[in-house]
């Protein structure tokens, strides 16, 4: 009803010079007639950080600089370079602007701030990829179910700390938890993320999830069939 699937190639650069000058070729060969390609730091003056960056917005009519702080409002269709953002920022990027990108590379800061979103996107790798040779855990094959249809059942325009959305989220988890499903927060953002999760709502996601991992039970009214978890399982069967 909600499905939310994101369908543009991605990429992940390494903070060098290599890495840089890759992610920026990336880009521009994703650049298509009519395309603007939006360069994406969280504050203004962020774009200091790098020359070629700041050199590609002010040589370039068809190149717009965008700050996650003005909202990274999305002006015009075409590929989107990330520079340095968390996953909290692709989040907000993907509530503003998810529909006009059509091609998106992140340039990392800290690998670990994105590694979830990375073992769930299996991006291609520019620069140097040695930092991915590790990834996070794959999720268990139930939760993956469970996600697959909270996406489905939920609708993303709205958040998931009220009414329907959070009760459709907190009953899920609560009941994957209570059948001994191990759950992994950072794991199941990344996760939402690459499957068109947007805004704060992949992050409140994570904090579910903590939360119940630590013995907290969030109120909700229950949305769910006692049989629940036992579909998610033959649903997991029948996709291995």
């Amino acid at each position: 009803m909600f499905d939310r699937n994101v369908n543009y190639p991605c990429a992940v650069a390494s903070n060098d010079t290599e890495g840089v000058d890759a992610a920026i070729d990336w880009c521009c060969e994703h650049v298509e007639d009519g395309h603007t390609l939006t360069v994406w730091t969280a504050l203004k003056s962020n774009l200091q950080n790098s020359s070629k960056l700041k050199q590609l917005v002010s040589r370039h009519s068809n190149v717009e600089h965008v700050t996650g702080r003005g909202g990274g409002f999305i002006r015009g269709n075409g590929p989107v370079l990330m520079a340095w953002p968390d996953m909290a920022d692709i989040g907000k990027l993907l509530q503003y602007g998810g529909n006009r990108i059509r091609a998106l590379c992140v340039i990392t800061w800290n690998e670990d701030e994105i590694r979830p979103w990375v073992t769930a996107v299996r991006p291609s790798i520019l620069g140097d990829g040695s930092v991915w040779e590790e990834l996070t855990p794959e999720l268990d094959p139930v939760v993956v179910e469970a996600l697959k249809s909270l996406t489905l059942a939920i609708n993303h325009n709205n958040t998931i700390s009220a009414g329907y959305e959070k009760n459709m989220v907190v009953s899920c988890l609560l009941a994957v938890h209570d059948a001994g499903i191990p759950m992994d927060d950072e794991a199941m953002q990344g996760w939402a993320l690459a499957h068109g999760w947007s805004g704060k709502n992949p992050e409140r996601l994570a904090r579910y999830v903590e939360d119940i991992n630590a013995g907290k039970r969030p109120r909700c009214r229950p949305m769910l069939r006692p049989d629940y978890v036992d579909s998610l399982r033959r649903r997991a069967a029948d996709n291995t």
